[in-house]
């Protein structure tokens, strides 16, 4: 069977999709030819019905799988239509979007024929085998279908054992051109599954799924079995192969959810790791799982920066919109602990969510200021379909149905006067000034200065096409005069991503694009 991948990854930054690549290893393990049409503009691939279509019918595939998170989800809809018109062949819809809204995907697209819900290791390749065997295709666990006009659901499958599946199909992907674009960082995951339930995340949903499906009491690991760590001897394997076969291979980014929730399986990881892999690696977990020993030998296994989920400094947001009330003692000490060792550490964190006043945002960026992370990155609230925060929004008719967005750094969906608007937008242009403000050191003052200019500023001053640039030239102008006199204090590094800024403090060696981003 020929199986055409496609995957959108325009108007946000390049990567590739690591579920869609173990996807792909799988089915040319198991003898099958897959081609992956990566929709990227860094790629010289913006999106363009006509090129994909062009594209698909050279190939001509038995089947047409397309992964797609929300944000792409219109377009790829489009691209479903008319790879359907011209060529007929059976799509099946996957990724985020499609297993938190099965339904309504297939109720709104009728020429799809197939959803996949949850992971799709196995439900793809029996998919591909019914429709290589003219066998069944409406009674796969995981895969909704279509009988005659009607949708066909089906139950979750148990959760497979990550550590047999086939490693990534790479050479599917323009993979050295993407790692050389990163500068030779390379995204891998060491486990599948999240311990906590936060309202934003996929997580939660996926495992609200799998309690409907297995009729559990809880949406727990230990009634779902939902957290599987890989086994050290394939996670190391999968690493010394990519390294064997991919020249420019610098480092690594650990992209779990929560890389170090199994701290002992993660200690023998990493002893492994430092004797046989040695690279440098960046890593996401929470407060709530380390400890100082955990760092410190994260830090000795050559960890360069571990990221964590900060979000909100605001009780009431963590408790009734986030529901992620980690403890504010545990998430300073830790930060000081990364500090004290010289682990360098990078925040996430989450502005302009439901019911959020302008003190609440003001409130979590003087956090930021406080913990002094060596980076972070700033987002705006996103309501995804799907996700509990996306019914807390919608409950509060707080979403603005008529905006489509491929990303939640430049804009919100959310609801918001006009004037609260202009001031977000222009806390998301500048936010590292008010950060420095909050400092309270030597160059607050002129810092404090620019917030005034920029909060007088009118909305036809504000929107003017030039403003951001303009605001920006003159941070450049500001930070190296700041830097020349060993100020402490947060700046952006890449224009084209200013909701990653850095902080400069001296001495410390230039942190890179990649390191910060968590794509």
């Amino acid at each position: 069977m020929k199986v055409q991948f496609i995957w959108p990854n325009f108007d946000c930054p390049i990567g590739l999709n690591i579920g869609l690549a173990y996807l792909s290893g799988a089915l040319k393990a198991a003898g099958h030819d897959t081609r992956i049409l990566h929709i990227c503009e860094w790629l010289d691939y913006p999106f363009d019905l006509d090129r994909i279509e062009s594209d698909v019918k050279a190939y001509d595939p038995d089947l047409i799988a397309v992964g797609t998170g929300f944000p792409h989800y219109p377009e790829m809809a489009q691209t479903a239509k008319r790879l359907k018109d011209t060529l007929g062949r059976p799509i099946v819809f996957g990724g985020i979007h499609t297993t938190l809204n099965t339904r309504s995907v297939m109720e709104q697209n009728p020429w799809i024929d197939f959803g996949n819900v949850g992971e799709g290791d196995d439900s793809l390749m029996d998919l591909v085998r019914a429709l290589e065997t003219g066998g069944d295709t409406t009674s796969i666990p995981n895969v909704w279908a279509r009988r005659d006009g009607a949708i066909v659901t089906n139950p979750s499958r148990r959760l497979k054992d990550i550590s047999k599946l086939p490693w990534m199909d790479l050479d599917g992907w323009a993979f050295k051109r993407i790692t050389e674009n990163r500068r030779g960082w390379v995204n891998v995951y060491m486990n599948r599954g999240c311990p906590y339930r936060c309202t934003y995340c996929h997580n939660n949903g996926v495992a609200k799924i799998l309690q409907e499906s297995f009729k559990t009491k809880t949406s727990s690991t230990a009634d779902l079995g939902y957290i599987r760590l890989r086994s050290i001897d394939d996670m190391i394997g999968e690493l010394k192969d990519i390294m064997d076969h991919w020249d420019g291979v610098t480092a690594f980014s650990f992209n779990d959810d929560t890389f170090t929730m199994d701290q002992e399986h993660i200690k023998a990881f990493l002893a492994r790791y430092k004797a046989d892999v040695g690279l440098p690696f960046v890593c996401n977990t929470t407060v709530l799982d380390v400890d100082r020993e955990m760092l410190e030998i994260m830090k000795d296994a050559n960890c360069d920066l571990v990221r964590f989920g900060v979000e909100t400094a605001t009780p009431r947001i963590k408790r009734e919109v986030l529901k992620r009330d980690f403890s504010m003692r545990k998430t300073e000490e830790v930060f000081k602990i990364c500090r004290q060792i010289g682990l360098r550490s990078f925040a996430f964190n989450i502005l302009a969510n439901p019911t959020e006043t302008r003190e609440e945002m003001k409130e979590t960026l003087r956090l930021n200021s406080k913990l002094l992370p060596n980076g972070l990155k700033i987002s705006l609230g996103y309501p995804f379909p799907g996700t509990e925060y996306h019914d807390i929004a919608k409950s509060l008719d707080l979403i603005d149905e008529k905006k489509h967005l491929h990303n939640f750094i430049s804009e919100t969906k959310l609801k918001y006067s006009d004037e609260d608007r202009l001031w977000i937008d222009k806390v998301r242009c500048v936010y590292w000034w008010w950060m420095n403000v909050y400092l309270e050191n030597e160059a607050s003052p002129l810092y404090a200065e620019l917030v005034k200019l920029v909060e007088a500023m009118s909305s036809e001053e504000w929107l003017h096409p030039e403003t951001e640039r303009r605001m920006w030239d003159l941070d450049d102008a500001l930070s190296s005069v700041v830097k020349a006199r060993g100020i402490t204090h947060y700046t952006i590094p890449f224009k084209d991503r200013p909701e990653i800024g850095i902080l400069f403090v001296g001495t410390d060696r230039t942190l890179t694009r990649e390191v910060l981003d968590p794509h």
